[in-house]
């Protein structure tokens, strides 16, 4: 079994929407830009869902979505406040 992918958690800004913060949160995981990058993120996960599920309609109640995008893994956890988790499959073959 191979070790866990290297994580990091961020939490967004209050006025920043999600999407904008996973993006930044992949381009500090990955150090570099990936606006850049031919693969953008509403092709792995619909930003706007996001920000209605996590910001809009939040309340107590736990929501966990997790999803791939730019050779990483992205997790966002909500109950009332939300957490960002990046786990970097680059940084650990094991999960090809």
């Amino acid at each position: 079994m191979g070790t866990e992918s290297p994580s990091q958690r961020y939490t967004p800004d209050e006025d920043e929407s999600l999407s904008v913060a996973i993006i930044t949160a992949l381009s500090e995981v990955k150090g570099r830009d990936v606006t850049e990058e031919e693969c953008v993120l509403y092709k792995s996960i619909d930003p706007g869902a996001l920000d209605r599920m996590f910001r809009e309609d939040g309340d107590e109640n736990t929501i966990k979505v997790e999803f791939t995008t730019h050779d990483a893994i992205v997790i966002l956890w909500g109950n009332g406040e939300i957490s960002l988790e990046i786990q970097d499959m680059e940084a650990d073959p094991s999960h090809e």
